[in-house]
């Protein structure tokens, strides 16, 4: 399934201070930005061909030393993912969009001894996939 795929495409249009990731941030780079999928995901419902409905869970992370950019950008992709126009499109078929929803706000998880913040924005998409 190509949905974490599609979803960094869609967050890297927007033109942030940083490229966004499907990995963990490492510290090398000022900004750096990953996108992860947290394992709490849950299956809503499935048919017994094995098509299902998944509600995925999302994790944006973004680290710096500028408060102020970290927060902007964080901010632009929790209106993205948080808009009524916002959709996601598989590439391969492998999925169908049916909502997203944006469950955190941007928040600073902690700061390092070189002064580097850590902050994570946390979203929903919820999809339909094939058996």
């Amino acid at each position: 399934m190509d949905l974490t795929d599609r979803l960094v495409e869609q967050i890297n249009h927007l033109g942030l201070p940083a490229t966004v990731y499907a990995a963990a941030v490492t510290g090398k780079e000022d900004p750096e930005m990953g996108l992860l999928v947290l394992p709490n995901s849950q299956i809503i419902s499935s048919d017994l061909v094995g098509n299902k409905v998944v509600n995925f869970l999302y994790e944006v992370v973004m680290r710096g030393t500028d408060e102020g950019q970290i927060n902007d950008a964080l901010w632009k992709i929790a209106n993205l993912v948080g808009s009524d126009d916002f959709h996601v499109e598989s590439a391969n078929g492998s999925f169908i969009y049916d909502q997203a929803q944006v469950t955190s706000f941007p928040t600073m998880t902690g700061v390092d001894l070189k002064g580097s913040l850590n902050y994570v924005l946390d979203f929903t998409i919820q999809v339909e996939t094939f058996g």
